[in-house]
This record gives C-alpha cells, sequence and structure tokens, in this order.
C-alpha cells in the first residue's frame, strides 16, 4: 500500500522549463517510484495558470493556494519580519497566510498524509501547521540561499534584486524601490542576514533536510551539529540530452545557456562579453540561449560575433553545433543545472570554481578563475575539434556515472522517504 505524501511546492514543476522545475518534476516521480502517493500544494509563479493541465500521472493531486493580499502581506512584514521575535526573511513574509496555513493541515490531514515535504525557506513557517509528531517534515533547502546572497554582495556587480524569478509579478515602483541601486543592496544584506538566522531555526524543527550540493551539506550539518541534512544533487536525463550528439558542429563555435531574467546570468554574460571574448584571436561565434529582455538582447546584439537566439524550443538541436560552453558563474550556490545538462549533450564546459560546486573532477570541466586563464582554455578547445569532441565524451560519461536520477532517488532513503 502507497504512503502518502504531501509536496508544498513554489512552483508548479511543469513544463520543465527552469532548473529547480527539473528537480520538482524528478523529484515528484522517483518518490512515486519509492512508495509515495504524491500530492501538491502549490504556490505558482506570477506567470504560471491555476490548473493542472499536463499533471503527470505520478502526481496524484493538485491544490493551488490562495492568493495572498497586500494587507496580509504588510501585517506579516510588519508582525514576523520588521518586529517578530525570529525575524522572518521577506520572502517567507511575503509566502505566508492563516487561510493557506490552514489549508495545507487539512489537505495533509484529508491526505493521511506520512511526510509533508516543503519546498525552499519561503514555505518553511508552514511547517508550524502541522502539528501531529506522527508526521515527517522535510525541509527541502535545495541550496542555501544565505550563501548565495553574500557571494551576490561580495561579486558588487549587477542586479542586487531578491525577487529572482518572481521579479515579472512586481509593479515597475516596487521593482526600483526595492530591487535596484543602494535601497536593493541594503535589501539584500538584510535578508542575507535573516537567512542565515531562518535556515538554521527550520532546519532544526525538522526531520531532515534536502541540500543539492554534497558540500554545503557538510558545511550546514557541522552548523547544525548533528547529520540532519542529506545531499541530493541534481540528476540529469541523458537520454533526453542525446540528440545532441548527432548534430554537426560548427566550426570555433560555443555558447552560455540561461534566463537572462535572473541576476547571476545577466553578471556571468557581462563578464563573459566584456572580459573574456575580447582575448579570443581570429574569428568565432558565440551563441546565447535563454529568455532575454529586450535592453539585454540590444546590448548584446551590438557587439561582433555574438548572437542572441533566445528561447529556443529544444536545446540539443543548437546546443549540440557548439564546440563547448563558456560559463563563468558570477555567483551562486548548488550544482548548477546549466552544467550538467551541457555536458549530457556532449560539451566540455570552461567554468570557475562556483559554476563546478558540488561536480566531481573531471578533465571535460576545465576550471579558473582569471579572465586571462578562461579565455586560454577555450581558446584551447576551439583550436582542436578532436579534443575537444573527446572531452564531449568524457563530459557525457562523466555525468552518467555520477548525475543519474535513479541514483540520486536513492539518497532519498537517507531521510527514511
Amino acid at each position: 500500500m502507497k504512503r502518502s505524501l504531501l509536496f508544498v511546492t513554489s512552483r508548479l514543476p511543469w513544463p520543465t522549463t527552469s532548473g529547480r522545475k527539473v528537480s520538482l518534476w524528478h523529484y515528484c516521480r522517483g518518490l512515486a517510484e519509492r512508495g509515495f502517493e504524491v500530492s501538491l500544494y502549490v504556490f505558482p509563479e506570477w506567470d504560471q495558470p491555476r490548473t493542472d493541465a499536463g499533471k503527470p500521472d505520478f502526481i496524484r493531486e493538485v491544490r493551488f493556494a490562495a492568493p495572498i493580499g497586500k494587507g496580509e502581506k504588510l501585517r506579516n512584514l510588519l508582525r514576523h519580519s520588521l518586529f517578530g521575535k525570529h525575524r522572518w526573511p521577506l520572502q517567507c513574509a511575503l509566502y505566508y497566510s492563516r487561510k493557506n496555513a490552514a489549508a495545507i493541515a487539512a489537505f495533509a490531514e484529508e491526505l493521511g498524509a506520512e511526510v509533508v515535504l516543503l519546498d525552499m525557506i519561503r514555505t518553511a513557517p508552514y511547517m508550524d501547521a502541522i502539528t501531529p509528531k506522527t508526521v515527517r517534515k522535510i525541509l527541502d533547502l535545495d541550496d542555501l540561499l544565505s550563501l548565495r546572497y553574500s557571494r551576490q554582495l561580495a561579486a558588487g556587480t549587477g542586479d542586487v534584486s531578491i525577487a529572482g524569478r518572481y521579479a515579472g509579478g512586481m509593479s515597475s515602483l516596487s521593482d526600483r524601490l526595492l530591487c535596484r541601486g543602494l535601497v536593493g543592496r541594503l535589501v539584500l544584506r538584510c535578508e542575507q542576514k535573516r537567512l542565515v538566522g531562518a535556515e538554521i531555526y527550520y532546519a532544526q524543527r525538522a526531520d531532515g533536510v534536502i541540500l543539492v550540493s554534497p558540500e554545503e551539506t557538510a558545511a550546514f550539518n557541522g552548523v547544525l551539529g548533528e547529520e540532519k541534512a542529506v545531499a541530493v544533487p541534481m540528476g540529469v536525463d541523458g537520454q533526453a540530452f542525446a540528440a545532441a550528439l548527432s548534430v554537426e558542429k560548427a566550426p570555433r563555435t560555443f555558447g552560455f545557456v540561461g534566463n537572462l531574467h535572473v541576476a547571476a546570468n545577466v553578471a556571468s554574460l557581462q563578464r563573459i562579453t566584456e572580459n573574456i571574448l575580447p582575448r579570443l584571436g581570429g574569428n568565432f561565434t558565440f551563441e546565447v540561449v535563454g529568455p532575454c529582455p529586450p535592453e539585454v538582447r540590444e546590448r548584446l546584439e551590438s557587439a561582433p560575433h555574438i548572437r542572441v537566439l533566445g528561447e529556443v524550443e529544444s536545446l540539443p538541436p543548437v546546443v549540440g553545433k557548439w564546440q563547448c560552453m563558456l560559463a563563468p558563474i558570477a555567483f551562486g550556490s548548488g550544482i548548477k543545472t546549466k552544467i550538467l545538462e551541457a555536458m549530457a549533450m556532449g560539451l566540455p564546459v570552461v567554468t570557475n570554481a562556483v559554476g563546478a560546486e558540488g561536480i566531481p573532477a573531471t578533465p571535460a570541466l576545465p576550471v579558473a578563475e582569471e579572465d586571462a586563464d578562461l579565455a586560454a582554455a577555450l581558446e584551447h578547445l576551439l583550436a582542436d575539434e578532436a579534443a575537444c569532441r573527446a572531452l564531449g565524451a568524457e563530459a557525457r560519461a562523466h555525468v552518467e556515472r555520477c548525475f543519474s536520477w535513479q541514483k540520486m532517488f536513492e539518497e532519498f532513503a537517507k531521510l527514511g522517504l
């Protein structure tokens, strides 16, 4: 008989158009394969429809969170973020409502849920709505946002918004006031400090914690003083990207994949175009794939050798013609989906330590920190197509060895799942 599991998610996991949605989709699939009947309580992203159309068979039921009014958000900010005992991060305050807390508790009771899984720190306060001690509460942090924001502040470049993917649902006034310039940096600094406390506080209250990076997991367990966190790294469906292997390569062509509404991707691409590409000799073509705001597209297309392809229907036919990917990541934490997917498509990836974080060392992942060294590693690959193909084959084999989803699902057992 299947056990019941309620997953409170911060977005609808399909279509799988982002790294986090890919993880959520496969986590649900893996939990179903491990004998759980999985139901979702979803806080949809601002542009996601409130419908379960396209729901995969391994998910039993989907319910959507009640919209949270401006009045309640303001009360939460005052009560919990500004004057509360535990000083919630802003994103926790903006995600919380008493109505949703009651609905989650009722849904868990109706399902007879044995496990409630909470997606990311922003849904963690709903943990307190689950009162029966017999229900296991697992906090899926994905990665440590406090670390990501700390690195973002240290980078000192680009957008400092904490809104991320949710910026599209904000008014232009809110965006200018809270996510830009000096005020945005002050908000980010405040949020980072509160996240440090919130991650520890809710991890201590949970029965288990999920992170994607083994390095972050070990460090966080050291802070907690117990082995409560488990690493469940990103997996990759190698078969889904196999079509890239048969695509004919275009000489001296390489690229970058990323949503350019996201600050880290914009900052990474700025470094590439301003500091690395000018160091390359001869002709080359650098392609950029992913959703792209008009102002970013205009700036990129004004430079030589750059093609902005925008969002594409399928990655393998486009990325498959590249010789390699260039992806020094400006800031971030956890394992980067774009790196693993490029490797699964048979591409070596030139990156830095942040980009390679959580991925075992391999010659197919040249790592450098200085612009000149990154340019030299890239030029070496572009100059020797046969060596580049050999490293690409090693990249794919490395992902198949270390990052199959089935291998990742085995880690759930450490949490009693």
